[in-house]
């Protein structure tokens, strides 16, 4: 089975440039895939041609040679390949929140339990070990750290190690949607004020804008209109890359009063270039940075630590709250069905009930 793509991507200075990628059946039976940036292609065509090219080269010659282990070569315990493989991820330029989040979830989750073992002992039972240690977390974080350990299993044994990926059925997961009522969320914001300019815009952009932790973290402020008053969401980062906006549609959205003012005050502090949220260093904020700062924020405030998607659900929520239309609300968040915000028109009737019910005293 062959099958090739090729995509628009922006890299870190806003050039554009084409990347491929395709997975091959090798005649062994194993998948091989490569993606790469087509060099010098100008046109999606022309990139195509170029992923073409390559791939006809794998098909004739064969992938890379992989790194195999010998009969007296045991496979490494997975302490070891952790190692290896947090290193090969920072070489492929992901995004240092998620190779932080990686390392993280090994040396608190997995490593105590497994990181003695060689590979190819892994098992459904230590798999079990691992997740009996996690009883007190959510089943979309336990998840979360099997499914980091299958993908590290996974690189392994593309890298030729002897390895034993075992069947593991993933937890059922409840979705909760969060979202702060307009009492809490005042609360957060007179809290964000107190800290400084960067909290304030960090909060104001989720629940006064609506803007997803990846948009936020794309912004620039050439896309900040201050003499119309308008934020043009045109980036959204994924994994430390920055793409177009989800489901590929740019939007604007009208500035409220005190989120133009934030954004100015901001601006004045940082010299209005580039990002709009950024490190230290200039980089890119990442959705770990944004939760670090909503935590601190929330904690001072007294409300629950839900963190930046809170922020939007809250804004869609008061929207239908306040009369908008399903069409405005959709517009304003960037939707690309009315059915995705029809979820906000339920949150806004669990709120109309609650009003409902206040105005009734309780039975004595």
């Amino acid at each position: 089975m062959l099958e090739i793509n090729v995509h628009e991507r922006a890299g870190k200075q806003g050039r554009v440039h084409w990347q491929y990628d395709f997975r091959v059946t090798l005649p062994d039976g194993s998948i091989y895939r490569e993606r790469r940036k087509a060099r010098g292609a100008t046109s999606e065509a022309h990139a195509r041609r170029i992923g073409e090219a390559r791939l006809r080269e794998v098909m004739r010659a064969g992938p890379p040679k992989a790194k195999k282990p010998t009969e007296e070569q045991p496979s490494p315990t997975v302490a070891a390949f952790a190692v290896e493989w947090l290193d090969l991820c920072r070489t492929e330029r992901q995004s240092p929140c998620t190779v932080v989040q990686k390392e993280t979830t090994l040396r608190k989750h997995l490593l105590p339990v497994l990181g003695e073992l060689r590979l190819d002992q892994i098992t459904e039972q230590k798999i079990a070990a691992v997740r009996k240690g996690l009883s007190d977390f959510k089943p979309s974080t336990v998840n979360l750290i099997v499914k980091t350990f299958l993908t590290m299993l996974r690189r392994a044994q593309k890298l030729g190690y002897r390895v034993t990926i075992p069947e593991v059925n993933l937890l059922a997961e409840q979705r909760e949607r969060h979202w702060y009522t307009p009492e809490d969320y005042e609360r957060l914001v007179a809290s964000a004020a107190t800290f400084d300019a960067l909290s304030l815009a960090i909060v104001l952009l989720g629940g006064d804008a609506g803007l997803r932790a990846g948009e936020m973290s794309g912004l620039r402020w050439e896309d900040v209109d201050f003499a119309h008053s308008t934020l043009y969401v045109r980036r959204n980062m994924v994994l430390g890359e920055e793409r177009a906006p989800k489901w590929g549609t740019a939007r604007d959205i009208p500035l409220s009063g005190r989120l133009h003012e934030a954004l100015l005050r901001l601006r004045a502090q940082d010299g209005g270039l580039g990002r709009v949220l950024k490190r230290p260093d200039g980089r890119a904020f990442c959705t770990t940075n944004l939760r670090t700062i909503l935590d601190r924020v929330s904690s001072y405030a007294g409300v629950p630590k839900y963190g930046p998607h809170a922020l939007r659900h809250s804004f869609g929520t008061r929207l239908m709250l306040n009369g908008a239309g399903a069409r405005v609300a959709m517009e304003l968040l960037g939707h690309s069905s009315l059915s995705t915000t029809q979820i906000y028109a339920h949150a806004s009737k669990d709120h109309r009930r609650s009003a409902i019910d206040m105005l009734v005293p309780p039975k004595k």
